[in-house]
């Protein structure tokens, strides 16, 4: 791929609307079954694409960011949990 330049990369209205609702893997997994390629070369064709579009680049990038901080609230709320167990059954009884 690496011939081609950045502009050449034309998904289809599937994948597209995949990543525009921030499903990165689904576009991948589309533009795998669509082209019947293997998992690296449709990763590197989606990222290419999403590197050519700002806007979506940026929709992305949003949607990455608040899934990190729902799975640090996820993790800080699963330790707060496990530390009050804890906190009972050694203090507890």
């Amino acid at each position: 791929m690496g011939n081609k330049s950045d502009r050449s990369v034309r998904l289809s209205k599937a994948a597209i609307d995949a990543l525009w609702q921030g499903n990165v893997v689904g576009a991948i997994n589309a533009v795998r079954k669509e082209r019947g390629i293997g998992m690296a070369e449709a990763k590197e064709l989606v990222v290419t694409y999403i590197g050519t579009q700002p806007a979506l680049k940026k929709k992305i990038d949003q949607v990455l960011a608040t899934a990190k901080r729902r799975f640090i609230g996820w993790i800080a709320g699963v330790l707060v949990v496990a530390a009050g167990i804890a906190y009972f059954m050694i203090w507890g009884s």
